[in-house]
């Protein structure tokens, strides 16, 4: 893969993670409050950044591997059990892929709201339901998204750069505003502990943890681009480590003065455009200005889901953890068919569905899972890869901390997929759906071994020395201490090999 960005580029490509806390503020904080909200979030954020550090770790051990950490979880248990493997790509891309059509219907919302309230456009399908505008707008923008990314990275780093600085210019708004507008009266006692779920126990805040994990670990979207980076070693690490300490101060400061501004009771009743009111609060009949920003990171989230997920496929397939087709570049540096893939899907849960919320839903459970395979697999390969070089080698204690974030991340989706009721986010079904998808991945890796490659059911995989032909090989004079940094030439590679 073409290496061109730096880790600024990674830096930005996580500046999606606000839409997160903007599709999910609303709901958190009108159930159990803002104090509540904040905290969890907080926890949920010191979580992810200590997680980056095992992810920097392992970047750096695999910096020719593309699709980040489902990659790394394969490498770590395919000595176990292989399958596990295919699970964690498949759930990864699951998280990162089918929130494009979730989003995607957000910002035809915001879109048709903000200049269009009065149209009446809808296309009716002999299949599925009536496409309104956001519908159309949802399904123009996933296809931006695919062609912003299927035309080289470069390109959707740049447009990324430009909605990127469009979004710091309306975070800065959003949180200066109600303490210079004369429109908004702050009060820090709309803030409580409670919500409208009182009194709290401890299963419903296990529950909103693991339904609102998805929106602070995703800063690991960094190691995706880890065989892109100019220095694969310290660009990966700069970028996961930088983008899990700038999520935890914006996951603080936004809900601070939003909720503070507003009052628990306005966002919980109106979960999805209490963004809109803290706009017209601030700057008045020129709201759409504040709104502008908040678009441009519904572009960024589009653009970085359909490149992770797409990276994510493409990285397991070329490791072999699923079928051939996704793992083959186009001729301009980037996994076309996986990019390509990931765009008619969410198109089809758009025109088939009309309500992907319910999918995006069972997705958290494939993401979560994915998540804390790659952190156990960070103790698995520290056991039985001892001597791979690693430029980027952290001391001993951190093996526990590894294991103490497994135990954290395990027990969150445990009791996260046997009460989903208690927070009215889904039911049985969803957690169903999620399963079911997670299985159909063991499907396709089945057919990969069988039916493509035509070798015998590798249940637990040892083929270390058997390197991808098409990887460089790694620089013999780093050892597997210290922390040197690599520097790998770009190598020009055929469009259509594969592994």
């Amino acid at each position: 893969m073409v290496r061109t960005l730096t880790w600024r580029d990674g830096m930005v490509f996580a500046l999606n993670m606000p839409i997160g806390l903007f599709l999910t503020l609303g709901y958190t904080v009108g159930a159990i409050g803002g104090w509540t909200a904040i905290a969890i979030w907080g926890v949920a954020c010191t979580l992810a950044f200590l997680q980056s550090h095992l992810f920097a770790e392992m970047a750096a051990m695999f910096p020719n591997k593309s699709g980040g950490i489902s990659v790394y979880a394969y490498e770590g248990w395919k000595r176990h059990f292989a399958p596990l493997g295919a699970i964690a790509a498949f759930g990864y891309w699951m998280g990162w892929s089918l929130s494009l059509s979730v989003e995607g219907v957000v910002l035809g919302t915001l879109v048709e709201q903000a200049f269009f309230p009065d149209n009446h456009i809808a296309v009716r399908l002999p299949i599925g339901h009536e496409l309104g505008l956001p519908y159309l707008i949802a399904i123009g923008s996933i296809v931006t998204a695919w062609a912003l990314n299927y035309f080289g990275v470069k390109i959707a780093a740049g447009v990324a750069r430009v909605t990127g600085a469009l979004l710091v210019i309306g975070l800065l708004v959003l949180v200066v505003g109600p303490f210079v507008s004369s429109g908004v009266d702050f009060d820090m006692s709309r803030i409580t502990w409670t919500g409208t779920s009182s009194p709290l126990d401890w299963k419903i805040i296990v529950v909103w943890f693991y339904i609102t994990a998805w929106t602070t670990y995703g800063t690991e979207v960094c190691a995706s681009f880890a065989a892109e980076y100019k220095d694969p070693v310290k660009d990966t690490s700069r970028a996961l480590r930088a983008s899990a300490a700038m999520i935890l101060g914006i996951y603080f400061v936004v809900p601070y003065v939003v909720v503070g501004a507003l009052g628990e009771e306005t966002i919980g009743a109106n979960p999805v455009n209490y963004i809109g009111l803290a706009f017209d609060k601030i700057l008045g009949s020129y709201s759409w200005l504040g709104q502008l920003p908040v678009m441009a990171a519904f572009i960024i989230a589009m653009m970085t889901a359909t490149a992770d997920g797409g990276r994510s496929l493409y990285g397991i397939s070329r490791s072999g953890g699923t079928i051939r087709q996704l793992g083959v570049l186009n001729r301009y540096g980037v996994p076309g068919r996986a990019l390509t893939t990931d765009m008619l899907i969410n198109v089809f849960v758009l025109i088939v569905l009309g309500e992907p919320i319910a999918i995006l839903l069972a997705s958290n459970l494939g993401y979560l899972t994915a998540v804390t395979l790659a952190v156990g697999a960070f103790v698995l390969l520290r056991r039985d890869r001892p001597d791979i070089p690693r430029p980027i080698r952290l001391a001993r204690p951190w093996i526990a901390i590894a294991c103490t974030l497994f135990a954290i991340n395990t027990f969150a989706i445990g009791v996260g997929i046997l009460n989903p009721g208690l927070t009215g986010y889904g039911g049985l079904s969803e957690t169903v759906t999620g399963i079911g998808i997670l299985m159909f991945a063991c499907v396709l890796w089945y057919y990969r071994q069988r039916v493509q490659d035509r070798t015998t059911i590798e249940w637990r995989v040892r083929d270390d020395d058997h390197p991808d032909p098409t990887d460089p090989l790694p620089d013999p004079s780093h050892g597997a201490t210290g922390d040197a940094t690599v520097t790998t030439e770009c190598t020009e590679l055929p469009t259509e090999t594969r592994s």
